[in-house]
């Protein structure tokens, strides 16, 4: 059991590592710079405490004084792995022989969903990059639409194992678009 813990914070610590090693260069027009403690602080303000401790984990690692749209980016790029996490675990479910087929059917449609998903959300981050409000607004809607529907399907399986997860995505979604959205001061 102490293994799995371990590993698990591995597992943790080494994505994260991954996910703030790439570009999040993004030069937008009037783009703030700001800390780490700011951010998550603004980000707590939209939402609260909960949002608040989301934000300070996924940008555990990140530098202080970054933009705010280079924040939203990891913050989709977390977003990002997080719900391929969940297609992958939607997937095993989809094919376990030991689930009746309605069951399965629901867990593929969530699979479905989350490709529509992850779409929307990689293309958060280019929207970020280019400057624009109204991509970036239309592509995170797109992928809430998508773990929505996904959501919606799993409330209708007794015990589901998912739900957890796709809540948890939704919630990165929506801090990765409230991040992003501090980088543009008219919004």
């Amino acid at each position: 059991m102490k293994n799995t813990h371990i590993i698990c914070a591995l597992a943790v610590s080494l994505g994260a590592i991954a996910l703030l090693s790439g570009s999040t260069d993004a030069a937008c027009a009037g783009d703030p710079s700001m800390s780490v403690a700011d951010a998550c602080h603004k980000t707590s303000a939209w939402q609260g405490q909960r949002e608040l401790e989301l934000c300070r984990q996924t940008l555990r690692g990140a530098r202080d004084g970054l933009t705010a749209s280079a924040y939203g980016i990891i913050a989709v790029r977390a977003a990002l792995e997080s719900c391929k996490g969940t297609e992958s675990a939607g997937k095993k479910l989809a094919q376990d022989p030991k689930i009746s087929e309605d069951v399965r059917v629901m867990y593929q449609t969530c699979v479905d969903m989350y490709g529509f998903a992850q779409a929307d959300v990689a293309a958060m981050e280019g929207a970020l990059k280019s400057c624009s409000l109204a991509d970036f607004r239309r592509f995170w809607e797109g992928a809430l639409v998508s773990v929505d529907h996904c959501a919606g399907k799993l409330r209708l399986v007794d015990g589901d194992v998912l739900q957890r997860t796709v809540s948890a995505d939704r919630e990165r979604i929506l801090l990765a678009f409230i991040l992003g959205g501090l980088s543009f001061p008219k919004w």
